[in-house]
């Protein structure tokens, strides 16, 4: 398992300066963007937003990272038949898959760190140890429905479609969920759709969160019903994948026979 990690380490994010710098160098560069050039108003204002669009930024990643990052590392990675022979290997596809989830969740979890360190240095935000490590959390649980998503992706017919369907998914749902803009700004239409997205549920849970009010229960559930849809979706694909590929197998036995 730890060589495994070590090399999925190293060939998919530490020689991938494109995923280094879609998923945590880019939400940095527009929260700073956004946060000291684009921005105008008073003293107390100007944190508050710091604060506030630090939550917005941080979903940015996390959806970034799902929809472009996992969606194309595991759809390489069986494209390229390495799931394949991994599988007939002794141990399995299992540290495979053990090894590519603990370093996106590592991964997130550095996204978020360095855009708060961001925020605390340049912008002067207050976040404590305990914010900080909270956010953390929040942004990791929040980012599986997104991470489901990504991993249904993966199974696209090919590169160029996928790269399609994470750009028409990833940057209308954080427009139409209040990412980039406050979600007030939008038709009234447009807001209930967007409160209904799981970028939407965890940002707000984030910005309440950091904002040190009480979490809503229905964004946790907004958040949890999203991972069983998806989740759902992906266990039911995958046994129907088994069963045609079974399938397969025995009318090519019939017809050898």
């Amino acid at each position: 398992m730890f060589n495994q990690l070590k090399f999925d380490l190293r060939r998919h994010f530490l020689r991938n300066s494109t995923y280094t710098f879609f998923t945590i160098l880019m939400p940095m560069g527009f929260y700073l963007l956004f946060t000291k050039v684009m921005i105008q108003g008073s003293a107390a204002e100007l944190a508050t937003f710091a604060k506030t669009y630090l939550s917005s930024m941080t979903l940015y990643s996390l959806t970034i990272n799902a929809l472009f990052g996992v969606a194309s590392i595991l759809h390489e990675d069986r494209e390229s038949r390495f799931v394949t022979r991994l599988s007939l290997t002794p141990a399995g596809t299992m540290p495979y898959y053990l090894s590519i989830s603990t370093l996106v969740v590592l991964m997130n979890a550095l996204s978020v760190l360095l855009l708060e360190l961001a925020a605390i240095v340049i912008n002067g935000v207050a976040l404590s140890p305990l914010q900080m490590l909270g956010s953390i959390v929040i942004a990791v649980l929040a980012s599986l429905p997104l991470i489901a998503l990504g991993v249904l992706y993966s199974y696209a017919p090919s590169q160029q479609t996928l790269s399609v369907m994470a750009n028409l998914t990833a940057f209308p749902m954080a427009i139409i969920s209040g990412l980039w803009w406050p979600i007030s700004m939008l038709p009234s239409w447009a807001q209930h759709i967007g409160k209904l997205m799981p970028t939407y549920f965890g940002n707000d849970l984030l910005t309440r969160f950091l904002q040190q009010q009480s979490l809503p229960v229905r964004d946790m559930m907004g958040l949890a019903a999203w991972l069983i849809l998806l989740g759902g979706l992906l266990v039911g694909g995958t046994l129907l994948r088994h069963r045609r590929m079974m399938g397969e197998k025995f009318n090519g036995r019939k017809v050898a026979a």
